[in-house]
């Protein structure tokens, strides 16, 4: 399973387009992975802050795109 860091995460820009009803607060979550390559993944604000996952944590991108914070303890 793929380990990346969190480098940055920053809410997108909606402007003064308001988000349709219903749609998630996005944040784009830019990740380094082991090999030094870097993705960006958009990401529901809230979902972050539910599972802990900050700049500079260590996550598992799973294959379903969600990602999943890796325990201080086992670092």
């Amino acid at each position: 399973m793929p380990e990346y860091r969190v480098l940055r995460i920053e809410e997108q820009m909606y402007g003064c387009e308001e988000l349709p009803a219903g749609q998630p607060v996005l944040c784009d979550v830019v990740l380094e992975g082991t090999d030094g390559a870097c993705c960006t993944l958009p990401y529901p604000d809230k979902e972050l802050t539910r599972l802990g996952i900050d700049e500079g944590s260590r996550v598992h991108l799973l294959p379903d795109g969600t990602l999943q914070k890796i325990s201080e303890e086992l670092l």
